[in-house]
C-alpha cells in the first residue's frame, strides 16, 4: 500500500512550497528534512519499508474483532 509513500511525498511538496519554511529553519535543516522525506517515500514505494500497528489490551476480548470504533466522530 502507498498511503504513506504519497503522505511523504506531499508534505515534501508543501514544505519546498511554504515560502515561511525558509525564515523558520536553516538551510542545513531544510536539505535534511527534504532528504529524510524523499527517502522516506523511496523507502516506502521500492524498498521494505512498512508500518505496523498494534494494539495491545489486558484481556483477549478487551477490544471488539474490528476496529470500526476508532471512526467514530472522527468525520466530524
Amino acid at each position: 500500500r502507498l498511503h504513506y509513500a504519497e503522505t511523504c511525498r506531499i508534505w515534501r511538496q508543501r514544505f519546498m512550497a511554504d515560502p515561511d519554511i525558509p525564515t523558520l529553519f536553516d538551510a542545513r535543516f531544510r536539505r535534511m528534512w527534504e532528504f529524510y522525506l524523499a527517502g522516506a517515500e523511496l523507502g516506502f514505494r521500492h524498498g521494505g519499508h512498512m508500518v505496523f500497528q498494534i494494539q495491545l489490551a489486558k484481556r483477549r476480548d478487551g477490544t471488539p474483532l474490528t476496529r470500526d470504533y476508532l471512526l467514530k466522530g472522527a468525520a466530524g
